[in-house]
């Protein structure tokens, strides 16, 4: 016995043996009875359905399917199957992106590659030292892989001292401003400042963001270069990341807990720039060399 006709003597006898006593007895749920009341009948075509699908999408152009489902539901009191509604919508071209505009393109963006190459301001440029930090996110896994965060810092080419970063859940422009603000409490430190730099990375949607813009060329009058060809612009903190995660991974990969992990990156980052002698720096620290830069502006000053 088909599904239909169980519904058929459901509605033939309950009446006589009440609704639940039938629905039993058939094996048939009240939902299928329910659905099987107020679905469009099969001389309901396709062509009506679209009809009042077009009616809805006039009145809500954002509707998906799933909306549209519920609204033929209160409207008029059809409850159309979702594999029904979406063959529907696909055969008609009704779909949603039908509807939407396409998203214009970032004007930061735009004029980058209207610029070329010319955006990035560090190529063939002999760097001073604290003068140009270059920056990036990458992904760590802790919690022995099942957690990731996001991490950013900002490296002085010419020296290899890091002179900020921050450890969060999300990449986003919290993240890189909270990075930034470190960056410039250390540059005061040594008597400088962020409107004496200028800072290499990307064109990543956090860094072609307002906020990220605003803050660094308008607030703190800092400079930006754009990497136009990805790592390949951007070696040196590529370098980093490599040699970073590389010497820290069981470190950060048994961190247990965001706070953990953040503990594990400020630790290995004060070693890195105090301890960890590298052999671009004639096997000095970072922080011996900034140490001694910041010796001989001061001597030539006075």
């Amino acid at each position: 016995m088909s599904v239909s006709d169980k519904v058929a003597l459901v509605e033939k006898h309950k009446d006589d043996y009440g609704l639940n006593a039938c629905c039993r007895a058939l094996g048939v749920s009240k939902g299928t009875l329910h659905y099987r009341r107020h679905r469009p009948s099969n001389s309901v075509s396709d062509a009506c359905l679209k009809d009042e699908i077009v009616t809805i999408i006039r009145q809500h152009p954002d509707y998906g399917y799933r909306r549209i489902k519920k609204e033929l539901a209160d409207r008029i009191g059809w409850i159309v199957n979702h594999k029904r509604l979406r063959h529907i919508l696909t055969t008609y071209e009704l779909g949603l992106p039908r509807h939407l505009p396409k998203p214009s393109k970032n004007p930061v963006l735009k004029l980058i590659q209207h610029v070329g190459e010319a955006a990035n301001l560090i190529k063939e440029r002999a760097v001073e030292p604290l003068t140009v930090f270059c920056t990036d996110f990458t992904e760590l896994l802790y919690q022995q892989g099942h957690k990731k965060a996001w991490l950013m810092a900002l490296l002085d080419i010419n020296t290899r001292w890091i002179g900020g970063f921050e450890v969060a859940s999300n990449r986003n422009r919290a993240l890189a401003l909270s990075s930034l603000n470190q960056l410039q409490n250390n540059l005061a430190s040594w008597n400088r400042k962020l409107s004496d730099i200028l800072i290499h990375h990307d064109r990543d949607s956090v860094y072609t963001s307002h906020d990220w813009l605003y803050r660094v060329l308008i607030e703190e009058q800092a400079g930006i270069s754009f990497a136009m060809n990805g790592a390949k612009d951007n070696p040196w903190i590529e370098s980093f990341w490599g040699r970073f995660k590389t010497e820290n991974h069981s470190l950060i990969f048994q961190a247990q807990t965001l706070e953990e992990l953040q503990d594990v990156i400020w630790m290995q980052m004060r070693y890195y720039n105090l301890d960890r002698r590298h052999s671009a720096l004639d096997y000095r620290t970072p922080l011996q060399v900034v140490q001694e830069v910041h010796s001989k502006n001061i001597t030539a000053e006075t």
